[in-house]
């Protein structure tokens, strides 16, 4: 990721022919929402945001909006730059995961806990060593350990596409040829 670093930044990164078919789905090209979905594992779209903070919490803490998920054990918590204002589902919260890589070793799924907010949300780290500036993969490519739209799409019971096609203009695209 070589894009200049800003505070809170959520970066989309797709291949021209993904941006062309989420555009022509938008404007009601049902053949172009079938072919994106149809090349994920071919062309992935990966979504990485970055991580605004980090706490340590003991066991029993409550997590986010109405606390819908509480700590079983002392953990590390870390807000993430993308809520649904962004255009991640509130559905989301409790119920997918994302991707963290370390420097060395495979990737490590952390899953979103509690609510998902306006302008973020929350993953449980564990003890993996996750810190504020680092970024998550939302979803991305399985071939690289990641966790895929298909797999968030199909958790959240809607089409890749229309997960895609939601993220609003905060979000960058960085398009490849």
């Amino acid at each position: 990721m070589s894009e200049a670093h800003t505070a809170g930044a959520r970066v989309l990164y797709l291949s021209a022919s993904q941006r062309s078919k989420i555009i022509g789905a938008v404007h009601g090209d049902a053949d172009a929402a079938a072919a994106f979905d149809s090349t994920l594992m071919s062309d992935p779209v990966r979504l990485f945001v970055e991580v605004l903070s980090t706490k340590r919490v003991p066991a029993h803490s409550g997590v986010s909006y109405g606390h819908t998920y509480v700590t079983q054990h002392p953990t590390t918590l870390a807000r993430v730059a993308i809520g649904y204002g962004h255009g991640i589902p509130r559905k989301a919260g409790n119920s997918v995961s994302v991707t963290w890589s370390p420097a060395e070793g495979p990737p490590i799924r952390l899953p979103i806990v509690g609510r998902v907010a306006m302008d973020e949300f929350v993953v449980d780290a564990g003890d993996a060593p996750v810190l504020p500036g680092s970024r998550v993969c939302v979803f991305g490519d399985p071939r690289r350990g990641e966790v895929s739209l298909g797999e968030w799409a199909e958790s959240l019971g809607e089409s890749p596409v229309s997960l895609a096609a939601c993220l609003d203009g905060r979000v960058v695209r960085s398009v490849s040829e």
